[in-house]
């Protein structure tokens, strides 16, 4: 049998969430629950108001369409805080070499963190050069 609409909502939901590298709790704070009440909501046991649908999908940068929508193909583009943007130009403005010095040095200064989303984000570094 195969998953219920509800089971697919959740999980783009979830998806999102980790393709995002974004925390529950980060989640969570930015709706106004904690952090167990959003594990549950997005765990499927507890319903997800409209209104929290729509701060989530602000959270996310996401229309909240994109979580009910058949289509798989759209991907919601979130918004770039003024030193992402930065960052983003700098590296764009570098030469391939010196864009890979870039990705080096950012790996070297990272690699002691040892949060999960900087370790996976890391390792997705590495093995794209």
């Amino acid at each position: 049998m195969g998953r219920s609409p509800v089971q697919k909502v959740l999980e783009r939901l979830k998806s999102l969430r980790e393709e995002l590298a974004m925390r529950q709790d980060y989640v969570a704070t930015r709706v106004g629950v904690d952090r167990t009440t959003y594990l549950r909501k997005e765990g499927g046991s507890v319903p997800i108001t409209t209104d929290e649908w729509i701060k989530i999908a602000g959270v996310m940068g996401a229309d909240p369409s994109y979580f009910f929508s058949a289509c798989d193909e759209i991907r919601p583009q979130p918004e770039l805080a003024p030193r992402e943007r930065l960052l983003l130009r700098l590296y764009r403005s570098l030469r391939p070499a010196e864009q890979d010095d870039l990705l080096c040095a950012v790996y070297a200064k990272c690699r002691h963190i040892r949060r999960k989303a900087v370790q996976e984000s890391l390792k997705l570094l590495r093995s794209e050069a």
